[in-house]
Formats: structure tokens, sequence, C-alpha cells
């Protein structure tokens, strides 16, 4: 049997790398896109695309190149991000229209391209192969970080489509919005862990039906659910920083 298909937009060099080994090493297919392919991703991947997540317009042709390289993605993970500071922390509106709609074409608007170019493509493989697309979110779906207004509307607006593709095509396919967090329930911020990711990732890519939407998870045991997880706490970004620290001190 043809080994599944594992489609990476954004292979970073922690999560997306990372991901990229894990699905290696268990025997599948790697496409990876990012900016600038390095040479870690290329020793990896079956196959990499240099892309820019920016132009929403061309996430089709990165999806039909990896059907025509490899085979149709059994899976498509949503990895890529764009985030500026503002200007001016204390006024979340201090952002050019430009920037803010730059952010917005890879936080969001290529999600949705991607996720569509996926839906197309899980039509097309049999009834019993993996088809799940995961996005790479965070707590701002649940937080508001007034610093990064631009990251947070993009984040919401993907977890929205995620919740709504889970509750559309849930039957049949499957799509999560993953959010690691700290054991307490507070976001990781920078600190994420790779290898966390990749674990958990695989996990839900060879899961046999859909499971909660909202994907949160901690690294070294999984999905944990959190019942704080709509509340809209406004948190400083420095305040949320102090405590990331805080909690990984031994």
């Amino acid at each position: 049997m043809a080994a599944p298909v594992v489609f990476i937009l954004g292979a970073g060099p922690n999560v997306g790398t990372s991901i990229a080994s894990k699905f290696a090493a268990e025997g599948w297919k790697v496409a990876a896109a990012s900016r600038s392919p390095k040479d870690e991703i290329k020793k990896i991947a079956h196959h990499t695309i240099a892309a820019d997540f920016s132009d929403s317009e061309k996430i089709t042709s990165l999806y039909a190149e990896v059907e025509a390289k490899l085979r149709t993605p059994n899976v498509v993970i949503y990895n890529a991000y764009l985030v500026a500071f503002s200007p001016d922390g204390s006024n979340p509106f201090s952002f050019s229209v430009a920037e803010y709609a730059k952010d917005i074409a890879v936080n969001t608007t290529s999600v949705y391209a991607a996720a569509s170019a996926a839906l197309a493509g899980f039509h097309k493989l049999p009834e019993a192969a993996p088809k799940v697309f995961i996005y790479t979110g965070n707590m701002q779906s649940s937080l508001i970080v007034p610093e990064v207004v631009s990251l947070g509307a993009g984040k919401n607006a993907s977890a929205y489509l995620m919740e709504t593709a889970a509750t559309a095509y849930g039957a049949k396919f499957q799509f999560y919005y993953a959010d690691e967090r700290l054991p307490d329930g507070r976001p990781v911020m920078a600190a994420l862990s790779g290898e966390a990711h990749a674990e958990y990732y695989f996990e839900l890519a060879t899961k046999k039906k859909q499971g909660p939407w909202d994907a949160t998870f901690v690294k070294g045991v999984g999905y944990t659910k959190f019942d704080a997880e709509r509340d809209r706490e406004v948190t400083p970004a420095g305040v949320l920083i102090k405590h990331v620290k805080n909690a990984s001190r031994p």
C-alpha cells in the first residue's frame, strides 16, 4: 500500500521541522513549504517548496504541485504565521492597513485557501484513508493581547474556520485548531515544543474520527480540556512572557 502523504505549510526550524521528522520516521511521505526551505528540512522532506504565504492565490498551486510530485495529501498542516507588534503598544490600531492586511493574509486568508484545497483532495482519497487538516493556533482564540492584534484577529478567524469545518464535515473528514498550553492552561508563548507538536499532530492524523476541534494540548500529556477556553481575558504580552518564564523554572 502506498505511503500516506502529509503536506506542511510553514515548515520552520522548530515545530514544522519536528512534525516533518516525526511523520517521515513513521513512514509517511512529507511535502514541506516555507519561505526559504533550510537544509535540515530538505534532508527530511521528500519534496520542498519555497512559498510566500501572504499570496493566498498561490496556495492552490502549491497543493497541486504536491499532488503532482507525490500524491494527494492525506494530512494538511497549516503552521505558517506572521506577526507584527503594534508600533504603539497601548494602541492596537496603530498598524498601517497594509501591514494588517499582510498579516491577515498569512494568518487566515491562506488558511481558507489551504483548507479548501485540502477538502477537494480529501474527496479523491479512499474511504479508509486518513483525511485530516490541522491548523497551528494559540490561546488568542480565548485571550486578548493588544500588542499583537493582527495575529489575534487571524487566529480567531481561523479558529472559526476550523470549528465550522469540523461541524460541516466531521462525519467524513477531520479539522483541528491545535493550541499548546502550559499545564495550568496559560499560553506557552514562544516556548513552543516542537516535539510535543509532532507527537500530538501525529496522534490527530491517525485518529479514526473527529475529536474536539479546539485541540488544546500539554507537552507530555496530549489533549487537555480547559474550562476557560472561551473567556476573553485581556493580558499584556509582558505579563504572559513573565508567566511562561516562571512556569519553566524547576
